[in-house]
């Protein structure tokens, strides 16, 4: 007879409890006691959120993991496990609706469930077994996203020519010991990004020096020009030889966590020869900025999560007195509203901001658990949605 596998029992343990904390992903109280928290969460992170807004991290972090390339068909195979618990756990819609939206029936989409919470606790239980490692890290990377948030709220024109002719004076130094010509080149005419200069400035000078310590090259040049829809700063390099996985390798996860928050990215393109491209591209167009005005810091976040990738700046304000006075400097052309806040409720601010002559033509979307659409619609709001509702119909209009 066979004995049990110790092991095998504690992962089937953890799939259980992956499972558990996904069926109440936003049950506070219910998280911040729950295992997995005790196992997936440093006690450093007390520091800076809680433990459950910590796993709630966590949890939706690894969901992003499994979603598929933006070519991948809607109801395409691939897509299930990421649109299965998405629908299920982060929009909360239920088991029939997302077999309905997939086209499956809801025994196949019981079934895909399983394998999908599967292979979710599979990518948990591989990054967290080693442990104090991996949530140094966590922390390390938790602290520079807040910090690239925060800055990215203010910004402005950034002049590139400026930018990267006071870059290159910090790179000769390493340039120099390492025999590599740095040079740059312009493209006439080229538009001003609506970004933050430091982030910018940052990532970068992070790249560039990476580059030049983990990659044998011989020239380095700045390269800034229109790629495709968007505005692209090259770094042009020259290998010593043809490129090769020997040669070193750039860890990029730092420079994009800077990126990110301006819905900027990095986009390697090899060249003729030993040539190749490392772009960091920024969007064309200046981004329209939203106001969120909602006490629910969680829920402020997972917006920022739907606009990834998209033309959108987002800005929360958490009670009503600190929205009104964001209104002017922040220049928002929509606001989204929650209704119920403490002290001043989101009536209050609708009902202000729509008798200030400064504020009254700006949108405002209510997006609330209320069912008032007639009330907002009197006192002045575009339209009034269902917390759910709301994940794109807010940002599209």
């Amino acid at each position: 007879m066979n004995n049990p596998d110790p092991r095998s029992e504690e992962k089937a343990r953890f799939v259980q409890l992956v499972h558990d904390a996904l069926a109440h992903l936003y049950d506070h109280v219910y998280l911040q006691m729950h295992p997995l928290a005790e196992r997936l969460v440093s006690s450093k992170f007390i520091e800076i959120r809680t433990r459950a807004q910590e796993l709630r991290r966590i949890l939706l972090d690894a969901i992003e993991e499994l979603k598929p390339s933006v070519n991948t068909p809607f109801r395409a195979v691939e897509r299930r496990p990421y649109a299965i618990l998405f629908g299920l756990y982060v929009e909360g819609q239920p088991l029939n609706e997302v077999a309905a939206s997939l086209s499956i029936g809801e025994r196949q989409l019981r079934r895909d469930r399983d394998e999908a919470i599967q292979a979710l606790a599979s990518i948990l239980w591989d990054r967290f077994q080693p442990g104090v490692k991996v949530e140094m890290l966590s922390e390390f990377q938790t602290n520079l996203q807040q910090e690239s948030e925060r800055l990215a709220q203010q910004r402005e024109p950034v002049d590139l020519f400026e930018l990267i002719n006071d870059l290159q004076p910090l790179l000769d130094g390493i340039a120099k010991e390492r025999d590599v010509s740095l040079d740059s080149h312009f493209s006439p005419g080229l538009p001003q990004p609506y970004t933050n200069r430091t982030l910018v400035r940052q990532a970068l000078l992070s790249l560039s020096s990476k580059v030049l310590t983990s990659i044998p090259i011989a020239y380095l040049c700045f390269e800034p020009k229109i790629y495709q829809d968007s505005i692209g700063i090259g770094l042009h390099l020259k290998h010593l030889h043809r490129p090769s996985q020997t040669d070193g390798m750039v860890e990029f996860h730092t420079i994009e966590t800077l990126l990110s928050p301006l819905n900027g990215h990095i986009l390697l393109e090899p060249l003729a020869s030993n040539d190749e491209m490392i772009w960091v591209l920024l969007p064309l167009r200046e981004e329209m900025v939203v106001l969120v005005v909602d006490d629910n810091r969680e829920l402020f976040e997972l917006f920022q999560r739907y606009v990834v990738g998209h033309p959108y700046r987002l800005v929360h304000a958490s009670s009503v007195d600190q929205a009104l006075s964001m209104i002017q400097p922040a220049s928002p052309s929509v606001v989204i509203l929650d209704l119920m806040m403490p002290n001043r409720d989101g009536w209050e601010f609708l009902r202000s901001m729509k008798s200030n002559p400064d504020m009254k033509e700006i949108p405002v979307i209510v997006c609330s658990v209320l069912d008032e659409t007639d009330l907002a619609r009197s006192l002045g709001a575009l339209i009034a949605l269902r917390n759910r509702s709301c994940r794109w119909i807010c940002l599209r209009l």
